[in-house]
């Protein structure tokens, strides 16, 4: 992503064996589903147990079990990861993107800060959708009453919980300056 570099990271990787028992509790529950491995956001808030427990519940909902289709909503997470330049959150979900049958170049015109050329009406919706939020601070009534009309004002409920979500997470990606995984 187009950005200057960071300082030094302030992001730490915990040692399960040095927290305490609340600690420990949620960050093995955390990895249970992920064979052990833990995500870096959830190393900063284990820090805070009940957050991170909070945050792991609503980013479970957030990223299984909405409305949208896998493909949409890692387009709306991408995009979130290229506004708030979280680089971490983008290499990890551009994987998951790729999986969930985004296209290779509308991640990498996100990846580059640019809105792609969809080849699909619903991708294109979802990303001006999440491209408003960030760009004015809210979504013009044309957008929004477009985005209800084809998902659903549930669904459109959903998708601006996930962009908020994952704009948590990005900020504390940010905050402590996580590098991108290896």
């Amino acid at each position: 992503m187009n950005r200057p570099a960071d300082p030094a990271p302030r992001y730490r990787e915990l040692d399960p064996a040095a927290l305490d028992a609340e600690q420990r509790r949620i960050f093995e529950e955390i990895g249970r589903p992920r064979a052990g491995a833990v995500p870096a956001p959830f190393h900063i808030y284990v820090e805070s147990p009940e957050l991170a427990a909070t945050a792991q519940a609503v980013g479970a909902f957030c990223r299984y079990r909405t409305g949208l289709p896998p493909r949409l909503s890692e387009l709306a997470i991408l995009t979130t990861a290229s506004y708030w330049g979280a680089d971490y959150e983008f290499a990890v979900h551009a994987k998951e993107a790729r999986k969930a049958g985004v296209p290779e170049f509308e991640i990498e015109a996100l990846a580059a800060g640019r809105r792609p050329d969809f080849a699909e009406a619903d991708a294109a919706l979802v990303h001006d959708f999440s491209a408003a939020i960030y760009r004015h601070k809210d979504v013009p009534d044309d957008l929004f009453a477009k985005a209800v009309a084809r998902f659903g004002r549930r669904t459109v409920i959903e998708l601006t919980g996930l962009l908020g979500y994952y704009s948590m997470l990005a900020i504390a990606l940010r905050v402590f300056r996580v590098p991108p995984p290896a």
